[in-house]
């Protein structure tokens, strides 16, 4: 066992000017935020006969969260967030290696967890339900605390040296990542005096956004001994989905603004209307090439990368947006012909090209 990370972490916000909207707590200093952390890693590698080995590692940390999710709207007041602590980190993987000197493999499993994690989001929400007064929309910060995330998977590498110019290489990743518990939310705004508790938000068992959660690829690589090479590569990805609204899976999705439940909520189309979008899958092919001439005591060369060649067309992430944050505004905005706060995306690039020419001396 091996003691890897011992640390202790302090933040103060120090307000220069008294804003407005919070006069009596936005001018000097906040009270002083401290943590004190700790890590533990504990791996090894073990020989099975020559050439197959087992590899595993395994690790436990605490980390102070950081500042922008420990104040609750730093940019206006020294508020700070409610039931603050740090995050517990737990992870362990093992693997198997065989390296013989034409062929290499490693397949490796994983369990990670991180927990008590924080996070705060900005944005103007419709629909608001327990304000006390006839105003049902504000411009607020999210507040998520007691965030549970768990990540697990398989992982899988090769490569195979055909010939002594040929190479074959794959690789295949498939994973779950995951919310592992429900957390708590609230909100805080200069609409509104206090902050106002949704109680928990029933993020158990959905899928975390951050790119695909399945991937696949398979290449080879040529290398000639008069000093040019060229390869290329397919890469599949599947199961990316797009980021969930906390808000609109808490108390406040079926109640009225008058705090009473709203009449008109119906269990199978909220259902419906809360159902996370997976992203289509997608296959992008890449190839690289290059070629070196050596010129007396000089070498020349060139190299060049063309990226998803045929301009496929892909999501890499997006959202969903919060400003219909209950049933009514939600469903309303849906069965428009194009919903005015409809999810929003981000699309990977075309095709791409780079050539670099480079002289060494």
């Amino acid at each position: 066992m091996q003691l890897s990370q011992l640390s202790h972490t302090q933040y103060q916000r120090v307000g220069l000017f008294q804003n407005g909207s919070y006069p009596n707590n936005s001018l000097g200093e906040s009270e002083k935020l401290k943590f004190s952390n700790y890590g533990v890693k504990l791996g090894g590698t073990y020989k099975i006969i020559s050439r197959n080995l087992l590899n595993f590692n395994s690790a436990y940390y605490t980390r102070a969260p950081n500042l922008r999710n420990s104040f609750s709207n730093s940019r206006m007041n020294n508020s700070v967030v409610q039931n603050l602590d740090s995050e517990n980190l737990s992870s362990v993987d093992a693997s198997y290696i065989f390296r013989t000197p034409q062929f290499r493999t490693r397949i490796t499993g994983y369990f990670s967890e991180i927990q008590d994690a924080t996070e705060i989001s900005f944005y103007y929400a419709d629909g608001l339900s327990g304000l006390g007064r006839n105003s049902t929309t504000a411009f607020v910060q999210e507040v998520l605390t007691g965030i549970d995330r768990r990540h697990f998977g398989l992982e899988l590498g090769l490569d195979f040296q055909v010939t002594s110019t040929i190479k074959i290489k794959s690789a295949a990743a498939i994973g779950q990542h995951t919310y592992s518990n429900d957390p708590n939310l609230y909100l805080t705004s200069d609409s509104f005096d206090a902050a106002v508790d949704y109680g928990t938000s029933s993020l158990k068992n959905y899928f975390l956004a951050g790119g695909p959660q399945r991937a696949a690829q398979i290449g080879f690589e040529y290398r000639d001994p008069d000093y040019w090479w060229f390869g290329t590569t397919g890469n599949y990805f599947s199961h990316a989905f797009s980021d969930i609204s906390p808000l609109t899976r808490t108390s406040n999705f079926l109640t009225d603004a008058d705090g009473l439940p709203l009449v008109d909520y119906n269990e199978e189309e909220a259902r419906h209307l809360l159902r996370q979008e997976q992203f289509d899958d997608y296959f992008v092919v890449n190839i690289i090439g290059g070629k070196s001439w050596r010129i007396d005591s000089y070498y020349l060369g060139f190299f060049v990368s063309l990226n998803n060649v045929f301009d496929v067309v892909y999501k890499t992430g997006g959202f969903e947006q919060a400003r219909n944050a209950n049933f009514r505004t939600l469903k309303q905005d849906k069965n428009r012909d194009q919903p005015i706060f409809g999810n929003k995306y981000w699309y990977g690039t075309g095709a791409t090209y780079y050539a670099n020419i480079y002289v060494r001396f």
